[in-house]
């Protein structure tokens, strides 16, 4: 009776229909297993379906996880700079309202005594840091003897990306990062500051931008669409943990372009900013005075060069490349201090 039940089980083995798994028209191995199955019977044959399955999971981890290094390339800018961008505001609450000017400046000293005579006496700025990147001039007597507000910081080259790279620890969480030719009165300085402790992680500024994907555009399409992506840093406040971001080794394609072009460091903070918060600046609603502008033939800056909107252009594509993703996120309001307005 036992041999008769293993001649019925075999027969059971052999009447088992066998299929093909799927397999690519260009894979011999598999075509060739395929083959070897059509020839053999029993057992053996049922068993050897189990070499294309192998080699069709084995393709599949593969392709898993060449998609996954694909997708963790693409966003460098969302994971690997998340522990860089993250922003501490405790030390907020026991710090006084005031800030760190840092002002960049090249070659304009008349402009830059003006600077520091305004700035100096303003409550809200704690100290005012002057980034000299000039190697072939010192810094004028003047400067280097003024009050304990002002402080030198002399850089061994010259590059646009000092504005940000502070040679020691800034005395304060908020950042007024500032040109040497935009003047803001000092109750906006403190406005700025007030705004900045409601919201640390957000960049606050006077000057909004509107970009897309692939095109920079002017101030006055802020004016008509009443929509804005970003805050120049030209007159920005911002959490000083930003600064030690924008060195991230990550960005290095970013900083050297930003230095080979002399453009675009502005750009390059507010994805940064963007791209940790998820959420557009703090547009503040305050006048400024900007002799950078074209219509000061005298002192104009970067912004009245030509080409200067091609050359941004460029960047946010570059950009959008580094991050993988295009951070920059739309708003459509603008703050404006309660103290300071009667008519609602």
């Amino acid at each position: 009776s036992i041999l008769r039940k293993k001649e019925r089980m075999t027969t059971t083995l052999r009447a088992v229909p066998r299929g093909r798994p799927p397999v690519n028209d260009d894979d011999d191995d598999d075509d060739a297993c395929a083959s070897s199955d059509r020839e053999e019977g029993g057992v053996a044959g049922v068993a050897s379906q189990a070499v294309p399955l192998r080699k069709l999971l084995r393709r599949r981890y593969v392709g898993a996880l060449t998609l996954l290094c694909v997708l963790s390339t693409a966003l460098v800018g969302r994971f690997l700079l998340s522990e860089s961008l993250t922003v501490d505001s405790s030390a907020l609450e026991s710090s006084p309202p005031s800030c760190v000017v840092r002002v960049n400046t090249f070659r304009r000293n008349d402009l830059l005594s003006k600077f520091a005579a305004h700035y100096e006496r303003c409550e809200a700025v704690a100290e005012i840091t002057v980034v000299w990147s000039d190697q072939e001039n010192d810094p004028p007597k003047w400067l280097l003897h003024k009050k304990k507000k002002i402080r030198v910081e002399r850089h061994t080259f010259d590059s646009l990306n000092n504005r940000f790279r502070p040679l020691s620890p800034p005395l304060r969480e908020a950042i007024l990062s500032i040109d040497d030719d935009v003047f803001v009165s000092c109750s906006t300085v403190a406005a700025m500051v007030g705004a900045f402790r409601q919201a640390p992680r957000q960049m606050v500024g006077l000057a909004p931008r509107l970009a897309t994907r692939d095109r920079y555009l002017r101030w006055w399409h802020v004016w008509w669409n009443g929509r804005y992506t970003m805050v120049l840093s030209k007159v920005a406040v911002f959490h000083r943990d930003y600064l030690a971001a924008y060195f991230h080794p990550k960005l290095e394609r970013l900083r050297r372009h930003v230095h080979e072009h002399r453009n675009c460091e502005d750009i390059a903070m507010s994805f940064i900013v963007a791209n940790a918060t998820k959420a557009p600046p703090v547009w503040l609603k305050a006048p400024y005075t900007d002799y950078g502008q074209s219509v000061y033939r005298s002192h104009a800056g970067i912004s009245a060069q030509s080409g200067h909107i091609d050359i941004r252009t460029d960047c946010l594509a570059l950009f959008t490349d580094i991050f993988g993703t295009f951070p920059l996120v739309t708003g459509d309001h603008k703050l404006v201090p309660a103290t300071k307005e009667w008519f609602w």
